[in-house]
């Protein structure tokens, strides 16, 4: 390859941590990384980019200061970005722009890189449900992204499938298993940290955080397991909009009452040895799904739908929000948590298959 820039466009904390060590491999094989921030994820990805020590061009096209946390901030976000000058000056050389996963950013990515006039490469391209309203946006912003990128990056067989029908006019990078798994076996401490008798939770999405039912019966469910007795301690790790969705349902101090302890973000090292430590995990992350799949965490998933299912294994409960279920599942004996630390790593394989290109 001889374009030695590439332009990789920054949206969410999740999507960051996917594509951290693809960064750092591209880095290692001499290219000058741009990392555009969109600005969704500001406050929180402003500390994860210090893994890096500034070896790269930082590159910012929002103004806002704080993370993206309501539907009508967003908007405003949206559009004040979509209509603004993308066009980069300094990215002489480049020929590639990295776009990851679904989420808005994602779609401002692939603009800016035809406005560029670079080739877009989907990171973790090929996920559908098949299902335009679950999840939402996210489905159509994945279907139209694989659409109208040029290089497709797929980690699994269903995704391969999902993307045959561009066999012949797309290139397509095939990896063995999501970017993510990196960014566990990377993280974990050599020795396992020590054992807790607690539950941590993590619910962010928007069918769930301004879904009312969904919500009041997240926070019923919990205080049946607190009361219960069967954690020690509930510890719930919120983003933003969740606390803004927990106020403004007056939940908070319905929660506090109930000994269920509500905690700000971490970081995803911190998180990653947290939710390692810890008896079991209730979660709507897809990231946060995977990477406890990886774990052999015991997992309830609060959804009533995945676009990837092969991540599913007996320790992971796909919910579809049913109570019983999930006391149940809580209530068996899970396996031990074992970590296979020897595979290749997917991120290198990706940047030895892009240069390949």
């Amino acid at each position: 390859m001889n374009n030695n820039e590439i332009l990789y466009v920054l949206g969410t904390k999740a999507q960051f941590i996917k594509s951290k060590f693809i960064l750092e491999n591209l880095i290692k094989n001499d290219f000058k990384v741009f990392i555009l921030d969109t600005g969704q994820h500001k406050e929180i990805t402003s500390s994860e980019l210090n893994y890096f020590r500034n070896n790269y061009e930082y590159i910012s096209i929002s103004d806002n200061k704080k993370n993206i946390s309501s539907i009508f901030s967003m908007i405003i976000w949206f559009t004040k970005v979509i209509f603004s000058n993308n066009k980069i000056d300094n990215l002489t050389e480049a020929k590639y722009c990295l776009i990851h996963g679904d989420t808005i950013s994602t779609l401002i990515g692939l603009l800016i890189g035809k406005k560029n006039n670079l080739e877009v490469v989907h990171i973790e391209s090929g996920l559908r449900s098949y299902n335009w309203f679950k999840p939402f946006p996210e489905e159509i912003i994945r279907t139209i992204v694989t659409r109208y990128s040029d290089i497709l990056s797929i980690d699994s067989k269903e995704a391969e499938s999902n993307v045959s029908k561009y066999q012949s006019k797309k290139k397509i990078i095939r990896l063995p298993r999501n970017t993510i798994y990196d960014s566990v076996v990377m993280t974990l401490t050599d020795e396992k940290p020590v054992e807790k008798d607690n539950l941590v939770v993590t619910i962010h999405r928007t069918e769930n955080i301004y879904n009312k039912k969904r919500l009041k019966s997240l926070v019923n469910l919990l205080i049946k397991l607190k009361n219960e007795n069967l954690y020690s301690e509930i510890e719930w790790y919120c983003h933003d909009i969740t606390i803004n969705a927990l106020e403004r349902n007056n939940l908070i101090t319905i929660l506090n009452n109930n000994d269920v302890h509500l905690k700000k973000l971490i970081l995803h090292d911190d998180f990653i040895n947290k939710i390692y430590s810890s008896k079991a995990v209730i979660t709507d992350g897809g990231s946060i799904a995977e990477e406890c799949s990886i774990m052999n965490l015991r997992t309830v998933i609060w959804r009533d739908v995945v676009e990837n299912k092969e991540y599913l294994n007996n320790n992971m409960l796909l919910s579809k929000y049913n109570h019983d279920e999930i006391v149940y599942f809580l209530n068996e004996i899970s396996d031990s948590n074992k970590v296979s630390l020897d595979e290749i790593s997917p991120s290198q394989q990706f940047v030895e298959q892009l240069m390949s290109i």
